[in-house]
């Protein structure tokens, strides 16, 4: 659990969106993976606090003090244990008590839930845990990190989620790649384009989100459905998936008859193609480049 360099700058995106911090609980004490001169840096470019992090400042393990430099007056930490100091101990694979519900303006998640078992439960206790107008903020992985925690997480879960049936707004949701240089991608919602937004990648690939909440509701009183599913049980004509139709033209025709072996060949990588670059970060009608903080 802690922030990287992206999470850093996806916490003062929020900041300069008008993002009121406030009273803050992180799932677990966030370790803090930066170091301190580019910490200066980032801040100093923003305007933002960074007296923490000149030369001569106490050494610090923890994420409290960028946390602060963007406006947090209060921080708590939830563990299921107090090894680390959290000041509240917690198993999120139970419900929270009422004590806790509508108390913090941020929830900030930088590597836990993954491990949490009974995830429903756990995200849903963030979800409640936030006063209405809070920010639940995720950071957690999408690819490759198979073995890392119990799960890996789609893009979709989150959309579907944190929706307006269970009181929540996303307001933001990128991909980026581990490490400092990559890019960034704005994720597409597949409802809006009614179409799974998937994608294949061979480095471990991360996802940054932050959404509202809107209202006080009671999350996931109606289980949420993957989005390209649920048209289909509603039309009178829906069936099994069936794979498009090729047409080739008369080039390709001959070459299957007088070459059919090249002919089959180029058919596996035009398809092999074709799916690589509709599940790649290249696809734009999913994934959209957009500006680090």
């Amino acid at each position: 659990m802690g922030l990287d360099i992206n999470a850093v700058r996806f916490l003062i995106a929020a900041k300069k969106a008008g993002v009121e911090f406030g009273r803050v609980l992180t799932l677990g004490r966030q370790d803090l993976n930066v170091y301190p001169a580019k910490l200066r840096q980032v801040l100093d470019a923003n305007l933002l606090p960074s007296t923490a992090f000149q030369p001569g400042a106490p050494d610090t393990l923890f994420a409290e003090p960028i946390f602060e430099a963007v406006g947090a007056t209060q921080i708590a930490s939830l563990d299921a244990s107090d090894f680390e100091g959290a000041t509240v101990v917690h198993d999120l694979n139970q419900p929270i008590t009422s004590r806790w519900k509508e108390q913090f303006d941020v929830v900030y998640d930088g590597g836990t839930l993954e491990h949490v078992f009974n995830f429903p439960v756990a995200l849903r206790n963030c979800m409640e845990m936030l006063a209405p107008g809070g920010r639940l903020f995720i950071h957690t992985g999408v690819n490759n990190w198979c073995g890392h925690g119990f799960y890996q997480f789609s893009p979709e879960l989150f959309f579907r989620a944190l929706s307006p049936e269970n009181g929540f707004e996303m307001e933001q949701m990128v991909l980026h790649m581990v490490g400092p240089y990559g890019r960034w991608y704005e994720v597409t919602d597949p409802e809006r384009i009614r179409s799974r937004v998937e994608l294949i990648t061979f480095v471990p690939v991360q996802i940054l989100l932050r959404a509202r909440r809107t209202k006080a509701v009671t999350p996931f009183e109606k289980a949420p459905q993957q989005s390209d599913y649920t048209p289909r049980w509603r039309s009178d004509q829906a069936g099994p998936d069936q794979p498009p139709a090729v047409v080739y033209g008369a080039t390709r025709s001959k070459l299957s008859r007088l070459l059919p072996g090249v002919a089959r060949l180029l058919n596996v990588l035009e398809n092999g193609l074709r799916v690589y670059y509709r599940m790649s970060l290249r696809n734009r009608r999913c994934f959209r480049p957009v500006p680090k903080a």
